[in-house]
């Protein structure tokens, strides 16, 4: 009974400082930039690892190093050495928030958005989280660039199609943002829109880039179709890979400065996209579903308004299309670097362009029914 208690004792100071330190170290790292806190996490992290051995190496040789009032000796160091595992714990758990946070996310986040990060690991997970590891179990692989591309069999003849599309988008978006130092990404062939939903729940989607996982996965909708080169299906593969692979890359220049990747809203990100895969495509304006582009902010708002018959996408475009037509193909870049310097995509995009987003809304549709005008005009 004796032992019971001792380490139920053991156990409620385990805990109790567990709390009392993570709570201290929020408080702390909420109010610090993303860099000083991998910093401060990483010297916390060889202090507790540093104070758990001496506290070891203090019970083992019987030195009572640690003055500290107690009831008695073992029961003090016991204690202390409780103190020091949840020390340890909480260092390597924030440690390793920063460095999620810096590699993924970027440096200048808000106090909320760092909490939501801090507190991610706590969450709940989804029950339906995407497993890649049995997405990728028995596929053949073949590695172009930067790109690996997993594929079965049947699908190998589509590896120079695949090819051909990267290299498009490669050299697009670099024309648009410049180089970068890319990152080792992933290519996941599903056999079908139907397969990708059953294996990723997302609705009424060919494609997806995952940001974290730094996995691109693509539908196939017709293989003989793609294959043959013929319409619609040989276009929409190579236009999806290209959309995909510019998320990647717009989100991989984001971070490169300093910024919280969805600092930039997610039109913008979707309108890029949307332009590098509609390369050389000339898109003929007809109305259509629009919103604010103030409700097109987060992956919240996109689905809600996609799947609400909004034509979110070809808004995107527009605008895209429009700031592109008038400014020049660097302002995309010129736009995220102004972002970058404020911490504040309005801001930014109001000092690069000199325009709002409200006068952005009022005149991106004048400028695609103005040119389909002119393009009728020129027909008779």
């Amino acid at each position: 009974m004796d032992i019971v208690k001792t380490i139920s004792k053991h156990l409620l100071i385990f805990s109790l400082a567990l709390i009392f330190l993570f709570l201290f170290f929020l408080i702390i790292f909420i109010f610090t930039h993303i860099l000083l806190g991998l910093v401060i996490s990483i010297i916390l992290c060889l202090m507790s690892v540093g104070l758990f051995f001496f506290l070891v190496f203090d019970f083992v040789k019987g030195r009572n190093l640690v003055k500290i009032s107690l009831p008695d000796t073992f029961n003090r160091r016991v204690s202390l050495s409780c103190f020091s595992l949840a020390f340890i714990f909480v260092s390597f758990y924030f440690l390793s928030i920063h460095l999620m946070i810096r590699m993924e996310l970027g440096s200048n986040l808000s106090m909320n958005e760092k909490i939501q990060y801090y507190m991610l690991p706590l969450q709940k997970q989804p029950s339906d989280s995407i497993d890649y590891h049995a997405m990728k179990k028995n596929k053949l692989t073949h590695t172009y660039m930067n790109v690996t591309v997993y594929y079965d069999k049947d699908e190998e003849v589509l590896l120079p199609i695949i090819e051909e599309a990267l290299t498009k988008a490669d050299k697009l978006t670099t024309d648009i943002i410049g180089t970068l130092k890319d990152n080792e990404i992933e290519l996941l062939l599903h056999s079908s829109p139907d397969e990708l939903y059953e294996q990723t729940k997302l609705v009424k989607t060919m494609g997806y880039f995952d940001d974290p996982n730094d996995i691109v996965g693509i539908a196939i909708t017709n293989l003989d179709e793609i294959i043959s080169d013929q319409m619609p299906g040989a276009f929409y593969f190579q236009s999806t890979i290209m959309h995909e692979y510019t998320h990647y890359r717009l989100q991989a220049f984001i971070k490169e400065q300093g910024l919280f990747v969805y600092r930039i809203p997610l039109w913008f990100h979707e309108g890029v996209a949307e332009y590098i895969g509609m390369n050389n495509v000339d898109q003929r304006y007809y109305p259509f579903k629009d919103t604010s582009f103030q409700h097109l902010q987060t992956h919240e708002d996109w689905e809600e308004y996609r799947l609400d018959n909004y034509d979110v996408y070809l808004q995107s475009y527009y605008a895209i299309h429009f700031l592109i037509n008038t400014y020049g193909e660097e302002i995309i870049k010129e736009i995220i670097l102004e972002t970058a310097k404020t911490n504040d995509f309005n801001k930014g995009f109001k000092k690069a362009t000199g325009m709002n987003m409200d006068d952005l809304q009022s005149v991106y549709l004048l400028f695609e029914q103005s040119k389909n005008s002119e393009n009728e005009d020129n027909s008779y």
